[in-house]
């Protein structure tokens, strides 16, 4: 579950969110941030099947480990940013760097998740992992940074948010033992000949 956090927390920041934090927060033009949102749908296409392909290449856990830090250094650095002269220009950029940081790091998670379940349970247990990820991360996201933004009067605080995200992500990388069972090994040798 802590290896679908970052993703889910990230993904529900660039997207739920932003409708949010770029009209109430940063009181920016509501057809010009979703004009970013949709730069953020156009990017995450792109950077998923990217960065899957390049996991295939490297391995998963070395662009896990780096997505990870990266997201953990910069998400609040960039905010700061924004936050201090909002525009529409520093939100695409914003937003453009977390997408890269979402599909990269989605590139290579779901499919890693996939292969570190057992084949008996390989089905049920991404879907409760990925699951509960979603319910208790990436879903309460827009409410959290409200609710952060609220208490501690700083617009940036999302980007804490998303660290906090980044750090679970990476402890579960770090922690996380690959098993790759021979079943799923073969299927996939079988489909790469």
């Amino acid at each position: 579950m802590l290896l679908s956090t970052m993703t889910t927390v990230c993904f529900y920041m660039i997207t739920a969110y932003t409708p949010t934090f770029g009209g109430s927060v940063l009181r920016l033009e509501n057809s010009r941030v979703q004009m970013v949102i949709l730069c953020v749908g156009i990017s995450n296409f792109v950077w998923l099947p990217v960065m899957g392909a390049l996991s295939d290449r490297v391995g998963r856990r070395p662009i896990l480990i780096a997505t990870s830090i990266l997201t953990l250094v910069t998400a609040y650095p960039a905010l700061l940013w924004l936050v201090a002269a909002p525009s529409v220009g520093r939100l695409l950029a914003v937003e453009l760097w977390l997408s890269c940081m979402f599909g990269s790091y989605n590139g290579a998670m779901v499919v890693y998740l996939i292969e570190v379940m057992p084949p008996e349970v390989r089905t049920s247990g991404f879907s409760v992992a990925f699951s509960l990820a979603t319910a208790l991360f990436g879903g309460f996201t827009p409410a959290i940074c409200t609710y952060l933004i609220e208490v501690t009067g700083n617009k940036a605080v999302p980007g804490l948010w998303l660290s906090f995200a980044a750090m679970l992500g990476l402890i579960a990388v770090a922690l996380l033992v690959r098993r790759v069972s021979a079943p799923f090994r073969t299927t996939v040798a079988v489909a790469s000949s």
